[in-house]
């Protein structure tokens, strides 16, 4: 009598064995030996793709460090974290404040020495060899790194003309206190006519004023106004670094001895003007800073492709 739940007692043909055979212990043996394969096969795998992505990650590191951080270094200064700024605002600063240390030379540097590491750099990235997964990022890496080329030549061709922009900010220091420390005669100094053609320029209705209150409010209201800003450094500054000097104006001995004892008007005459040449500077390096934030975040997308493939 076949018992239902004995599959020896079943059709002889679906039986799992028969008496005596070992072939069930076979099929299992092998199924599970192809299952530690299987496994084996795929650990082996992961950790492959493991070291691929570590050594993806160990290069982009190096060039990172060493060829991107040469043209940053060349633009910056050594020890500067480009990454560190807030913003592209705060980026502009700084290369404003390169610039001014030694503005007749920078932008020649900035072109001859400094855009070709950016160059150089992509070249590298180019050169990669990396997972699939790294291709879209690292081509808008290498894309950043030319745009940030391109924008910092552009900005170095115009950067000359910044220069007398800041030899006027400068004179007007200089001309100013000038023409306030004035003890009178026929024949002024330069200087003196250079900032009392200035202050006419800047300030048409200067005559009519009562004195220096009325002036410094002037300045207030008027420095709010970018048109007047720019008049102010384009037109008007250009009197403080012309040679010859031209004539003094028909009223400059009125002027000086109605407003030379109050020189509030030369912080106000600064602020001012700096405000302008900050303002174009700005516009100057726009699309450096666009770049900039194009290269940030090309690189951040590398870096989180390769930490998600390394956790454990």
């Amino acid at each position: 009598m076949n018992i239902p739940d004995d599959p020896n007692g079943l059709d002889p043909n679906l039986a799992l064995k028969k008496p005596g055979s070992k072939t069930p212990l076979l099929v299992i043996g092998l199924l599970a030996a192809g299952g530690i394969a299987f496994a084996v096969v795929k650990m082996m795998q992961k950790q492959g793709e493991r070291k691929l992505h570590a050594a993806t990650m160990e290069q982009f590191a190096g060039i990172e460090k060493d060829d991107v951080g040469k043209f940053w270094a060349c633009i910056l200064g050594q020890g500067v974290d480009v990454a560190s700024f807030p913003d592209n605002l705060a980026l502009s600063a700084r290369i404003t404040s390169q610039f001014g240390v030694d503005a007749k030379n920078y932008p020649n540097k900035v072109r001859e020495d400094c855009t070709p590491k950016a160059i150089d750099a992509k070249h590298k990235v180019e050169g990669m060899s990396a997972p699939a997964a790294y291709a879209e990022p690292l081509k808008k890496y290498g894309d950043a790194l030319k745009e940030m080329a391109t924008a910092f030549d552009a900005w170095a061709k115009i950067a000359p003309s910044q220069v007398a922009e800041m030899e006027i900010g400068r004179k007007v220091g200089t001309a100013g206190a000038a023409w306030h420390a004035f003890a009178g005669g026929n024949k002024p100094d330069p200087e003196v006519v250079s900032f009392d053609r200035f202050l006419h320029c800047a300030v048409p209705t200067v005559d009519t004023m009562k004195d220096g209150q009325a002036l410094v409010e002037f300045l207030f209201n008027s420095c709010k106004k970018p048109e007047y800003v720019q008049h102010m450094n384009e037109e008007c500054g250009k009197e403080l670094i012309a040679d010859p000097v031209g004539q003094p104006t028909k009223n400059w001995s009125a002027a000086i001895k109605k407003l030379a004892a109050d020189d509030r008007d030369l912080s106000a005459f600064d602020d001012c003007m700096r405000k302008g040449r900050k303002g174009k500077r700005r516009d100057d390096l726009a699309d450096v800073g666009k770049a900039w934030v194009a290269w940030l975040e090309a690189g951040r997308e590398v870096r989180t492709i390769g930490k998600e493939a390394l956790k454990e």
